[in-house]
């Protein structure tokens, strides 16, 4: 619900200029209308979000107490329209999101690393997802159901072991009509085939995650904006083995682990390639400039083309352990030559210009489903004539 100008003259820097306002006869509308459920849930989301503490909350804010903002939360007292933009401005939200109505439901998240992850970073990494997702869903339900694009089915692979991870991604390959060609752009060929992609600001412990509607409609795969590309696309991979996989119910979480590790390098770097590039034959040792090019041409970290021989048996266990070593001795297991930059999800953004071009939906609209002010908002390219 969109809160127009009227009262409180509260004004908030990141704020859209035309909505800085809340009107308290629209407030207690939208708070009669739509509950105090609605509120205190999204406040308690909104502080998840930013991974803070009723306490640190509490001290942000100054002249309120971490029992009072507890209140809030539990529904047990209602924040007023002042109260309301400055727990907007402290959580950096637009006031409007306390009022969003298109809440979805998740099903439970599955983290990689998830036992390194305390819960509070757990909890704020899985409301950044659940926001995306969200405000994607809401975006194309402004479209017609021509932007609906048809959800790879989940669970759709049986695989028992790491080899049948393997022969896995080479079936889905065989479904997306990819052969063994080289994965330009893996976010797009993901959002092309119903996955959401998003980059996040997550902590260090965080790789990536894979949210889903409980109706499987809706399917968004988190990743760390801050990892470099080549990490990024494979934990993309790994997350949709997850996704596709039919895994045994009874299987331990290192071997589930292990397949969707399997799985993402045969789809990225695939069998056919890596004999191609390597030979088919055994051998004893590998040069680092071997596996510097396989990273160039498939988007691949030097480490996932070096696991590929292992996994295929065409390098020997002294080989791989010297090879190994060699990463070590050069730091090259935390930082790689020629980083690649991660890869930018373009759906979410094209969506919403062409929402725009269409008038479909306002400015402020816009500006909210990016999360940006409107001011930021520059669907013209005007900033690229100021700077030429």
């Amino acid at each position: 619900m969109r809160m127009a100008a009227k009262l409180h003259p509260l004004r908030l820097r990141y704020a859209d200029p035309h909505l800085l306002l809340v009107d308290e006869i629209k407030y207690n509308f939208a708070f009669v209308n739509h509950g105090a459920a609605m509120i205190h849930d999204r406040i308690h989301r909104a502080r998840m979000l930013r991974g803070l503490s009723l306490e640190a909350l509490a001290n942000s804010l100054g002249d309120i107490s971490k029992q009072a903002l507890n209140k809030f939360e539990k529904g047990e007292s209602k924040p007023n329209s002042t109260r309301i933009l400055q727990l907007a401005k402290a959580l950096n939200v637009k006031p409007e999101y306390f009022f969003r109505s298109d809440a979805i439901q998740l099903a439970p998240l599955e983290f990689r690393k998830l036992s390194k992850m305390s819960q509070a970073r757990q909890a704020s990494v899985r409301e950044k997802m659940h926001d995306h997702l969200e405000r994607y869903e809401a975006l194309e339900r402004c479209f017609d159901a021509e932007t609906t694009v048809q959800v790879l089915p989940t669970q759709s692979l049986s695989v028992a072991n790491a080899e049948e991870a393997e022969i896995a991604a080479q079936q889905l390959r065989e479904q997306l009509e990819i052969g063994h060609d080289a994965i330009a752009h893996l976010t797009e060929l993901l959002e092309d085939n119903g996955i959401k992609v998003a980059l996040l600001d997550g902590p260090d412990d965080f790789d990536g995650a894979c949210a889903a509607t409980h109706d499987n409609q809706h399917v968004l795969i988190g990743l760390n904006r801050h990892r470099p590309g080549e990490r990024v696309r494979f934990t993309a991979a790994h997350e949709l083995g997850h996704w596709v996989m039919a895994l045994p119910a009874d299987m331990s979480e290192k071997d589930k682990e292990a397949c969707c590790h399997r799985f993402a390098g045969a789809f990225l770097y695939p069998r056919a390639r890596v004999l191609q590039d390597f030979g088919n034959h055994q051998r004893s040792r590998v040069f680092a400039a071997e596996l510097l090019n396989a990273k160039r041409r498939y988007g691949v970290s030097m480490q996932v083309a070096l696991r590929r021989l292992k996994d295929l048996e065409l390098l020997s266990e002294a080989g791989y352990r010297n090879a190994y070593f060699e990463f070590n001795k050069h730091g090259w297991r935390t930082h790689e030559p020629e980083p690649l930059l991660p890869e930018r999800p373009r759906r979410f953004e094209s969506l919403i210009y062409r929402g725009l071009a269409e008038d479909l939906f306002t400015p402020s609209r816009a500006a909210e489903f990016l999360q940006c002010r409107l001011d930021e908002l520059d669907p013209a390219l005007d900033h690229l004539t100021l700077s030429a």
